[in-house]
């Protein structure tokens, strides 16, 4: 289980998050739905770690996750942009975070081939990002969060860069990954239809406060 407890951000004197305090069961799809700007993207950068909060805790499983370095928190976040490393063929890109935990190479291979048939793009292990469609290139990136096991998946606004028709195919795919594997996913949009089709729960975020519903 996710808990936020009186979590607060400001910048510049601007408070950004107000307050908020929401629990997340574990296996649940959990959308935060909003207009940009009310602070959804800066909960799950402090839920990552990527932003430290200045009042309220995070846990997970019962543990403070603030004073848990980030790449030790279980925690990946898939970012609107993809952020692929262009250097990288998608074959590198998807078992990049086993690499950096030394993982035999023969398992990072067979993971990434795990992955890639996962989120259905078993051909093309060999390209480069620029040699993918954004609708490739956002299911190579969501392969990649996946293949460490993490135990809380976040996505940042993750359709809004698709056309109409592989935002319906993408949002599909999501479901039936996140049931398929059971993790527990939080699912950033301003769409509230979006929101509708694909959580088990809403968390309507405004500027001044967040209240779940289901």
């Amino acid at each position: 289980m996710l808990k936020i407890k009186n979590l607060n951000k400001s910048f510049g004197g601007l408070k950004a998050v107000n307050n908020v305090n929401l629990e997340i069961n574990s296996g649940e799809l959990v959308a935060f739905l909003g207009p940009s700007g009310c602070g959804k993207t800066t909960i799950l950068k402090m839920i990552t770690g990527l932003f430290d909060p200045d009042k309220g805790d995070i846990t997970l499983d019962n543990q403070t996750l603030l004073s848990t370095p980030t790449e030790k928190r279980g925690v990946v976040m898939v970012f609107q942009n993809y952020l692929l490393f262009p250097y990288m063929n998608v074959n590198e890109n998807v078992g990049f975070a086993l690499k950096m935990k030394g993982v035999e190479q023969s398992i990072i291979d067979t993971k990434v081939r795990e992955m890639l048939d996962l989120v259905k793009l078993p051909d093309i292990g060999l390209r480069k990002p620029k040699q993918l469609s954004g609708g490739q290139q956002q299911r190579v990136a969501l392969a990649r969060a996946l293949i460490a096991s993490p135990r809380l998946l976040l996505l940042d606004e993750p359709l809004s860069n698709l056309d109409a028709h592989l935002r319906d195919e993408m949002r599909d795919l999501i479901v039936t990954i996140q049931k398929k594997l059971n993790v527990t996913t939080i699912f950033v949009t301003h769409d509230q239809e979006e929101a509708v089709l694909l959580a088990d729960k809403i968390a309507s975020v405004s500027y001044t406060h967040l209240r779940a519903h289901e």
